[in-house]
């Protein structure tokens, strides 16, 4: 669970740097760098990874609170976790490939991953 807590970590701070990445091109750097910088010029893509990234912002304190308490109580969460990750990846790679354009796809996807935060809350409060 541990190296799991990890990589969830690292995969919050690749999305912090996602929104900036795709826009290099079209955003100088200096712009990204203070509040006050024109960042209006965003691509379509920086865009969509900055949605994704709020949304992950919305679930990831209850995963890691969760996650944590899970190592700490010794309650076996470890799939659930698993679980939730792998919905959040795949809900980056819809971001990234547009698929949110579609209709009820996003909460299709996004629903999941809170159903499996509150199985994961359960598991906690049983043991």
């Amino acid at each position: 669970m541990v190296d799991l807590i990890i990589c969830v970590g690292f995969f919050y701070i690749a999305h912090l740097f996602f929104t900036m990445s795709f826009s290099l091109h079209k955003v100088p750097f200096l712009d990204w760098t203070h509040s006050g910088g024109d960042i209006s010029g965003m691509t379509d893509l920086s865009s969509r990874m900055s949605i994704a990234s709020d949304n992950l912002r919305q679930t990831l304190p209850l995963f890691m609170t969760f996650a944590v308490l899970s190592v700490v109580m010794d309650v076996d969460n470890l799939m659930l976790a698993k679980t939730w990750f792998g919905i959040r990846i795949v809900y980056l790679i819809g971001a990234v490939i547009n698929l949110y354009s579609i209709p009820l796809i996003r909460p299709a996807i996004w629903i999941p991953s809170i159903v499996v935060l509150v199985m994961m809350g359960l598991n906690l409060c049983v043991s």
